[in-house]
């Protein structure tokens, strides 16, 4: 297992990456502010939302814009059966999992088959039906949404603490775990038939590949991994409701986390989680008292690296060495 997961990286990379996690842990001891903390949750959350995103969208090549949906169920899963049974968070997460991976399966048969624009339309149309019957639906407290909250319960049995460090703790180990469990998978034969359907589905058939099954498969687990991102989110605001879960702006927002950083790639989602994150929180901290002027800045600055950067952030150290290398090439023929 660790072969496969630190084995096509050398010293340097392995060393840089346990830097990261390092300052990832002493950050939240070097700073008193509640803003910072939840800045810090909200980059893992966005984090796990873009590596489940990017199972379909970046390994598999099907553009999903319709995973608020299961970003939504994710809360629900864990928010409903508190407020009726007093089921634990520890139940209700996995059990949240599930649901939205049996939920893919049945809609995936179906959906799947459509291709392109058409697909991602159909997932767009999809989310938004979910948000409606979400919303008039008294079983799921409508529009009025679900309040978590709950006195004298266990803090660590109901994941309800206190102090966000906390949660920022937890999260952090939990992210790091569907990065190991995306990164082993990226070595394996699932993940190389999903590549392969990505680049031409015509030819993956044809070689064999049953490519309905996996594209399903695929569904599933990004439905199961985004399922996870709800729950926790929803966990850690204690309240939650339609019109903050299953929009169209948080399904954009969750594909954008995987473009940013590096769409395909396994450590993309974070790079982009962690570029977003800062770049919607800072500029609405500093500039949403100008009336809408820092959704435009922090608009022009997406589209910027977007058209410049088409394979995310992740290509920003190969794009400064081809520029260093044509400028030396230039110098020596001038020379």
């Amino acid at each position: 297992m660790l072969k496969t997961l630190f084995g096509d990286y050398s010293k340097k990379q392995l060393a840089i990456g346990a830097v990261l996690i390092v300052i990832a842990l002493i950050l939240p001891q070097l700073t008193k502010s509640l803003f910072m903390y939840n800045l810090l949750i909200l980059i893992v959350i966005w984090s796990i939302l873009g590596m489940g995103w990017n199972v379909m969208g970046g390994f598999c090549g099907q553009v999903s814009n319709g995973h608020s949906m299961f970003y939504g169920f994710g809360a629900y899963c864990v928010g409903l059966p508190l407020q009726y049974f007093g089921l634990s968070p520890w139940i209700a997460i996995p059990f949240g999992m599930c649901f939205c991976a049996c939920v893919a399966w049945v809609i995936g048969k179906p959906v799947l088959r459509l291709k392109g624009h058409a697909f991602a339309i159909c997932t767009m149309a999809l989310a938004e039906c979910m948000r409606y019957i979400c919303v008039n639906m008294e079983f799921t407290n409508g529009a009025k949404g679900v309040n978590m909250f709950k006195k004298g319960v266990n803090p660590i049995l109901f994941l309800q603490f206190k102090d966000p460090r906390v949660y920022y703790y937890l999260y952090f180990v939990i992210m790091l775990i569907v990065l190991a469990v995306t990164k082993i998978l990226s070595k394996k034969r699932f993940f190389y038939y999903l590549r392969t359907i990505k680049g031409n589905e015509d030819a993956a058939a044809s070689v064999g590949i049953d490519v309905s099954r996996y594209k399903v498969r695929a569904y599933m687990l990004s439905a199961a991994i985004v399922s996870l991102g709800g729950s926790l989110y929803a966990q850690y605001m204690l309240y939650f409701d339609p019109a903050s879960m299953m929009t169209l702006n948080v399904s954009m927002m969750i594909v954008l986390v995987a473009v940013m950083g590096g769409i395909g790639t396994v450590f993309g989602p974070i790079l982009g989680a962690i570029v977003i994150e800062c770049l919607s929180e800072f500029t609405r901290a500093s500039l949403g008292q100008y009336g809408g002027l820092d959704m435009v800045l922090y608009g022009c600055l997406v589209i910027i690296i977007v058209l410049f950067l088409p394979g995310g952030l992740l290509t920003l150290p190969a794009k400064i060495r081809e520029y260093m290398d044509r400028k030396a090439s230039k110098e020596g023929a001038a020379k």
